[in-house]
């Protein structure tokens, strides 16, 4: 089983890039020209670290690799890594999320906001999805559906699929490590990595760099890269983020079989150009001042490397600041983006549902305001003409009865 051993000794190890075990030891690497070095040997440590897991996952003859982790762990970068190296033994991967096999709209569950919940796990047909993994592990033709997030339904006949028997399965997926998202999957069938970034860099005598702030550093480079947000909305989303993490996916870390650290030694530098300046455009008055100058200071700690060609595009950082061999098209913005398509569609519905609620709360409004409008002027032509009115009915002003 994994454990945080497994973490450490890598650590060990990257302490050795270039002695490399600090904020100043890293700016001296910059300033000595040795940053490209650097890069190298972390990327390669990395890629060997994959290597070793196929390896592993090939004598081992295991069937359904799972792979989950937090958020901007670099989840989809490593699992198409891996896949590469497993075609290299000859296994040739089948690569599939779990996005597709939602329950239909009306059995998805909401949140506490009453906003559709994706990320809990009653919103996933268990039963369908271990029925098609089942089926495609027995050699069997199986039609894999295709969720429609803008109806809120499978739709099927799109992706009729087979295996051959020496073939495996590789599943990315919040779930991926939680046994009740594959009850039915043998356990010697399953593999189960569980990734997330913990830098070896000690930014201090007695602490090293958190885990939580260096992800969601990544998280804001990479929203603001591929969907426009800002710092701001990246740290007021942050505690739900984690919310969601504390109960779906740390819970079930210890069931890994193997713990796949994903950060990088150099990383920090590359990442400061991007996020430096989000940071400082939260305003001292905004509630998220103050984890904006926590960042900043610890930012300031490192000099910032603008060469971002240094980074391979197949590199984990790629997902962040862009550039990956791995990132397909953004239906939105047209942009190479891990945030594929699924993503947005859930957005959208959430979006649209926001919009319908505001919109027949404005239109509420606009009835009650009519009405109040309607009301206030009658009051007024009865107040301009009560004189006339009355007159009239006594007969006194011939003209105005006319």
């Amino acid at each position: 089983m994994a454990t945080k051993h497994n973490f450490k000794l890598q650590h060990n190890m990257r302490n050795n890039f270039l002695g490399v075990k600090t904020p100043e030891d890293l700016n001296k690497v910059i300033e000595d020209g040795d940053f490209r070095e650097l890069v190298q040997l972390s990327e390669a440590y990395q890629d060997k670290r994959i290597v070793e897991i196929a390896q592993r996952i090939y004598d081992q003859k295991n069937r359904v690799v799972l792979i989950a982790g937090p958020s901007s762990s670099g989840k989809t970068t490593t699992a198409k890594k891996l896949c590469t190296q497993l075609k290299v033994l000859g296994l040739d991967p089948l690569y599939m999320g779990t996005d597709d096999y939602f329950v239909e709209r009306e059995q998805t569950p909401l949140d506490e906001n009453g906003k559709y919940n994706f990320e809990d796990l009653d919103a996933v047909d268990v039963e369908l999805f271990n029925e098609n993994i089942i089926g495609l592990l027995k050699g069997q033709e199986v039609d894999l559906p295709t969720f429609n997030f803008m109806t809120g339904h499978k739709e099927y006949g799109k992706r009729i699929t087979t295996i051959k028997r020496s073939q495996i399965i590789v599943i990315e997926g919040i779930h991926a490590l939680n046994d009740e998202l594959t009850p039915h999957i043998r356990q010697h069938q399953k593999f189960k990595i569980f990734v997330c970034p913990v830098t070896a860099l000690k930014v201090s005598k007695e602490s090293g760099v958190d885990p939580i702030d260096h992800r969601m550093l990544r998280r804001m480079v990479r929203d603001n890269q591929f969907r426009g947000h800002s710092a701001k909305a990246t740290i007021d989303n942050w505690p739900s983020v984690r919310r969601g993490e504390d109960k779906n996916i740390f819970p079930f870390r210890d069931q890994a079989h193997e713990a796949f650290n994903t950060s990088h030694i150099y990383e920090i530098p590359i990442l400061k150009k991007y996020a430096e300046p989000l940071l400082k455009t939260i305003k001292p008055e905004e509630p998220e001042f103050e984890m904006a100058s926590k960042m900043l200071k610890f930012l300031s700690e490192f000099d910032v490397y603008n060469d971002d060609g240094v980074v391979p595009n197949d590199s984990i950082i790629r997902e962040f600041i862009g550039g990956s061999a791995y990132a397909a098209e953004d239906p939105e913005t047209g942009k190479k983006t891990f945030v594929g398509g699924n993503y947005f569609l859930r957005n959208i519905q959430n979006y649209l549902k926001d919009k319908h609620d505001v919109l027949k709360e404005k239109s509420q409004e606009i009835r009650s305001d009519l009405k109040d409008i309607h009301e206030e002027f009658i009051r007024d032509v009865e107040e301009d003409h009560i004189d006339d009115v009355e007159m009239a009915l006594r007969g006194e002003n011939e003209k105005s009865v006319k």
